[in-house]
């Protein structure tokens, strides 16, 4: 007897589960004053059933009474919606959605680093030291002697190897020349500021912004080392002289010497 009315309990509950867990498919459309939102992902929480909505911002989803709707987007504020009586009975669902503000914290702009400065928060590591003879390779132990022996050659002279690098490449040379032209235009600035624009405009005739290259023409005529020898008498008959030949183009000065 016991066993039959068990069974017929059960068999009466069965259409009653079915009926609460029976749901309904709704539609609706999210918003954003008004214009639609695609992209949406709707999850019912109850059911773990989930949608997108389209480009119109529609979507479709089975819901009953008392199952939650979590509706997210990236650039807008999340939001739950409880299904009721109400929406069920009209089956159809617009949400309106609210934008996603992101406040950034203050930022601080520090001197730039070099591209080989190493941040100590971020190289400093304090783990376990891992190495050759920690993971028990073969010559684990084997040193290499670091060879700081000079490039020797047959005819007995011996040379840096790093700086005989730097004298294929170059550098040396470049850096000699760049010696070279910032002490030419310094010895160059003392013969204009000795003999003045007033003297190069009027009694030579060069406009004063030729100045600058005229100078610079002389070069080759040795007036630096002639007015370092003091003999400035030299120095005007060479000023003089070579101003009759000088070409007076249109050059950019600043490319001889800088202006004061």
């Amino acid at each position: 007897m016991k066993k039959l009315l068990a069974i017929f309990t059960f068999l009466i509950s069965i259409p009653i589960l079915e009926a609460q867990e029976k749901r309904t498919f709704i539609t609706g459309t999210t918003v954003l004053d008004s214009l639609a939102i695609a992209d949406v992902h709707i999850v019912n929480k109850n059911s773990n059933i989930g949608t997108i909505t389209n480009d119109h911002g529609f979507f479709e989803i089975p819901v009953k009474i008392g199952d939650t709707l979590f509706y997210s987007h990236l650039k807008y504020k999340h939001k739950q919606i409880v299904i009721t009586d109400s929406i069920i009975s009209a089956r159809n669902l617009n949400i309106q959605l609210e934008e996603n503000t992101i406040v950034l914290k203050e930022i601080v702009l520090e001197k730039q680093e070099s591209i080989f400065y190493r941040d100590p928060k971020i190289t400093t590591y304090k783990g376990p030291v891992v190495n050759a003879a920690k993971l028990n390779l073969p010559y684990a132990n084997t040193t290499i002697n670091e060879d700081k022996s000079l490039v020797k050659f047959r005819s007995g002279a011996s040379i840096n190897l790093g700086n005989l690098i730097n004298t294929i490449n170059g550098n040396k040379k470049r850096e000699k020349q760049l010696k070279e032209m910032a002490l030419e235009d310094t010895e160059l600035e003392k013969i204009r500021k000795h003999f003045t624009d007033d003297f190069f405009i009027t009694d030579l005739k060069i406009q004063k912004v030729y100045i600058n290259q005229f100078l610079n023409d002389c070069i080759d005529k040795n007036i630096i080392r002639i007015f370092k020898r003091d003999n400035k008498l030299d120095v005007l008959k060479l000023l003089m002289k070579e101003s009759k030949l000088f070409p007076r183009k249109i050059v950019n000065e600043d490319l001889y010497l800088t202006d004061h």
